[in-house]
């Protein structure tokens, strides 16, 4: 039985043979692509060339592509481990023409491939044709020795793709196998139709080949493109099992060293009541380990979210195997060991993927534990008031305050039989959220639909110039085309050259001015839009024609600190990864004049120490006065060479690599200093969280450095100054005052304490009897949650049983505290639950113990409506 890296190697070894170079897969982030979560399909990574934006060094490729497909019409997340075929992550095998060979070809090598060098029976196999191809049709018929009673023509739905409402589209021929009756799902039939394209499981498809020969316009007429493409994709999980004679996918060597591994940790047997869970574990950690490779980190939003839902999916899995603490990073080793070889980076991120999937395992079965805890505790008290639906404020205030899974919390309300509230839950997250998409300041470049995609390219020359003349090539507001701006006017341009280096990974773009004879204007921004390089522009003086001859100026000294704090984020970067980790990696950038900022992946706060460390040791570079290198590379050369690749960032096959002695190499286009003695000077001041995961530094350099340590120098003389003491005694001093001022605060809070105690006692005169209980509800000014317990104790030892409830507005957002006699509790009294629905009428919730709880809130101004209405619940409760 041949592998699956045999199986692979066959592919890659089958279209080096003809010609095709072999690519690398792209990541799963999508470089430049904004419409993806994730990358889906084998495409993804050529879309500019079928869109005819890119340029390649080559019209032939293949490839095997890392995707994921977690959502949408390409699947179904739930499904995903209970049948034999659905995966979250999958490999797409691929070969490619551009403008190169057609149909002819891309047919007869499938079938070649197919037939003669994996073997498959001729008699089984079926190819499909749109419709009105009959040009696929004959070539199937003519050049190949299939069955002819075995092609099938089909319509728009089965055999006609299309990129999205527009743009590049064309007919497509799909290979099915028939795997034979036993995989029939209604095998009877019972009228039913059992056939190629009907659903049914015992004819599956192999291989689609999409010939790319038209352009979809706006009113969905379809244009001859000038150049024709083939674009294939064949899922190689499936081809696997197909070769390897297998009805299931888990079935595969891809898939039984992970399930055996889980047999191993668990003690369970994959073939039992546990092959479900096994599959979804096997399969939920090939997305979690790649992704966490490619640079995806788990979090509350977009692809960050669906990463966490997978993970806690396969936790929650896991558990009904008897894991009840973290083992999910022990499989690690095992698709290292199957996958490792053709993809290399999951070896290489090893330590990354180790402390991003510990961390939320850790994270997760905490939250889990007592989520858990209080779900069950609600879902007992539903039940005791005779409802059966889990409202969404409850769902909510789990997710919100505690971090509970919202999908876990659906999941036992199925276990349980009650209604999960869906509407009532997206409402207060849309509530919560409501934050609308941050928009550019000034034009977007998705703009301008009106400029001509195959207009003269904007050559950029501001590696050698920062002054030169130009000619316009587009004069434009966002209206359409001009041929005059007057002054006090904003407008846009596109010269044939320029020296001004347009926004891009993460540096921000140059500014200057433009003048022409008795004009003058002001660049204020610089973009790009497709191979154009865009000047937003204010006319100062003077009105601009769109056949004037200008002389471009950059602001050079602002070139200049740009250019520092960039190289000073290449020192930093490679400074990080030597005293933090190599897990570490860059999670964004901005690079601007006045600082710069750097995110990373990392878990944790960084101290003091060790920034002290990487500062000293970007310094110490810059002191060393190293010259930097900047060459043009083949991508994969330069990557396989050590050269770091950002995640998410779209790159050419010849790349600019930008070397700083032999201290750091990475892809970059930007703008930097000729040695590192240009920076002059570096200095953090700051470090903080901006998402799980996530760092964030920000820096200055130069100039900027040089008036923050003179600011912080002055500030320091004026305090000594005002204290009358050596600046060298200051830190001791100002520890002295602080102590001195705590004690006195401490002191303060206990007589306030006291007061407030016996302002509170006072309400014992207004107890309310109720079913033998005295019912005590009442606002308390300035509340402090260890005054309200010790009141309410208080409060238990003079009328016995009792019931109380306190609230007020402490700091801005709202404290209530419920507390209950023995009696009371014996008699099912549960503080804890109660507490949790009165405060969720101020946005809020809490915990306890069945005789004494403790709630917050959000909204101060529901206090009182949540004080009235808890008097409601708890008379309820306690008749």
């Amino acid at each position: 039985m041949k592998s699956n890296k045999e199986i692979r190697n066959d592919f890659f070894e089958f279209f080096k043979s003809k010609k095709h170079k072999i690519v690398s897969s792209a990541p799963l982030l999508p470089a430049g692509d904004k419409t993806l979560l994730f990358t889906n399909a084998g495409m993804n990574q050529f879309k500019d060339m079928f869109l005819g934006t890119g340029k390649r060094d080559y019209k032939r490729a293949a490839d095997t592509q890392k995707c994921m497909r977690v959502s949408g019409k390409h699947n179904d997340f739930d499904d995903v481990g209970k049948d034999t075929y659905h995966h979250t992550f999958f490999e797409m095998l691929g070969n490619w023409s551009f403008g190169d060979y057609y149909k002819e070809e891309a047919i007869v090598w499938a079938w070649e491939l197919l037939t003669d060098v994996w073997k498959l029976p001729k008699d089984k196999l079926y190819a499909t044709v749109y419709k009105d191809d009959d040009e696929a049709f004959d070539l199937w018929k003519e050049k190949t020795d299939i069955d002819q009673m075995h092609i099938l023509k089909f319509g728009d739905k089965d055999n006609f793709w299309e990129m999205g409402e527009t743009g590049p589209c064309g007919p497509c021929s799909e290979i099915h196998i028939d795997m034979g009756e036993d995989l029939c799902k209604d095998y009877d039939h019972k009228g039913k139709d059992c056939w190629v394209n009907s659903g049914c499981p015992r004819y599956i498809e192999l291989w689609n080949l999409v010939f790319i020969q038209y352009n979809r316009k706006l009113d969905r007429t379809l244009e001859d493109l000038p150049k024709k493409h083939i674009d294939t994709g064949m899922g190689f999980e499936r081809i696997v099992s197909v070769i390897q004679g297998k009805t299931s996918n888990y079935d595969t060597d891809l898939f039984t060293p992970i399930t055996s591994k889980l047999e191993e940790l668990s003690g369970k047997k994959f073939d039992s009541e546990y092959k479900v869970a096994m599959q979804v574990i096997s399969d939920h950690i090939r997305s979690l380990f790649f992704a966490v490779s490619d640079g995806i980190m788990p979090s509350n939003e977009g692809r960050g979210y669906v990463l966490r839902r997978i993970l806690r999916r396969a936790l929650r899995f896991g558990q009904t195997l008897g894991f009840e603490k973290p083992f999910l990073i022990q499989l690690l080793p095992v698709l290292i060991d199957v996958m490792g070889e053709t993809f290399g980076d999951l070896e290489k991120n090893t330590k990354r993927i180790t402390e991003v999937i510990n961390h939320e395992e850790d994270r997760f079965f905490s939250t889990l534990e007592s989520g858990m805890s209080e779900l069950s505790s609600i879902i007992k008290n539903i039940r005791k008031e005779g409802k059966n639906k889990l409202p969404g404020e409850v769902i909510f205030r789990l997710y919100d305050s505690l971090g509970f899974p919202v999908e876990i919390c659906e999941e036992v309300a199925k276990e349980e039989e009650i209604e999960f509230d869906h509407e009532g839950f997206d409402k207060l997250m849309h509530d919560q959220k409501n934050r609308g998409k941050k928009s550019w300041k000034g034009a977007q470049a998705d703009d301008f639909s009106f400029l001509k995609k195959d207009s003269e390219e904007s050559k950029y020359i501001g590696e050698e110039n920062h002054e030169c003349k130009a000619n316009i090539v587009s004069l434009f507001d966002k209206s359409g085309l001009l041929s005059t701006v007057d002054a006090g006017k904003t407008a846009y341009t596109i010269f044939n050259q320029t020296p001004f280096y347009a926004e891009s990974g993460g540096q921000t773009a140059d500014t200057g001015f433009l003048t022409w004879e008795n004009g003058r204007a002001e660049v204020t921004d610089v973009f790009k839009k497709d191979k154009q390089i865009i000047h937003e522009l204010k006319v100062a003086e003077g009105s601009l024609e769109k056949d004037a001859q200008v002389t471009l100026s950059v602001d050079f000294s602002h070139k200049r600190s740009i250019a520092r704090n960039h190289t000073a984020t290449h020192l930093l970067h490679q400074a990080l990864s030597d005293v933090v980790g190599d897990h570490v990696a860059q999670a964004g950038s901005l690079v601007d004049g006045d600082r710069l900022r750097f995110d990373f992946t990392h878990f944790g706060a960084i101290s003091r120490d060790i920034l002290d460390n990487v500062e000293q040791i970007v310094n110490q570079k810059i002191l060393n006065n190293i010259n930097l290198d900047i060459s043009y590379k083949n991508k994969d050369d330069a990557v396989k060479a050590g050269a770091k690749a950002l995640f998410g960032e779209k790159y050419e096959d010849n790349v600019r690599v930008v070397k700083i002695g032999e201290y750091s190499t990475e892809l970059c286009g930007g703008t930097h200093v000729e040695s590192t003695g240009d920076i002059g000077l570096f200095k953090i001041i700051s470090e903080s969280s901006i998402a799980s995961g996530v760092r964030r530094i920000e820096a200055l350099t130069g100039s900027s450095a040089i008036a923050f340590f003179q600011k912080i120098h002055n500030t320091t003389i004026k305090l000594g100054d005002n204290l009358n003491i050596p600046i060298d005694k200051l830190e001791e001093r100002v520890a002295s005052l602080n102590d001195k001022l705590r004690k006195l605060e401490k002191a303060k809070s206990k007589e306030q304490s006291s007061q407030n105690l016996s302002s509170i006692s006072d309400l014992e005169k207004s107890a309310e009897k109720i079913n033998g209980y005295n019912l005590i509800i009442s606002r308390v000014d300035n509340p402090d949650a260890g005054v309200l317990k010790m009141a309410i104790d208080n409060f238990k030892n003079k009328l016995g049983d009792c019931v109380v409830l306190l609230g007020g507005e402490s700091k801005g957002k709202c404290l209530f505290v419920l507390g209950a006699s023995k009696k009371a509790v014996d008699a099912g009294f549960d503080a804890k639950t109660l507490i949790n629905k009165i405060a969720g009428i101020a946005g809020g919730g809490g915990g306890g113990r069945p005789d004494l709880a403790q709630a917050g809130g959000k909204d101060p101004d529901k206090i009182d409506e949540a004080l009235d209405k808890g008097k409601t619940i708890i008379k309820d409760a306690i008749s």
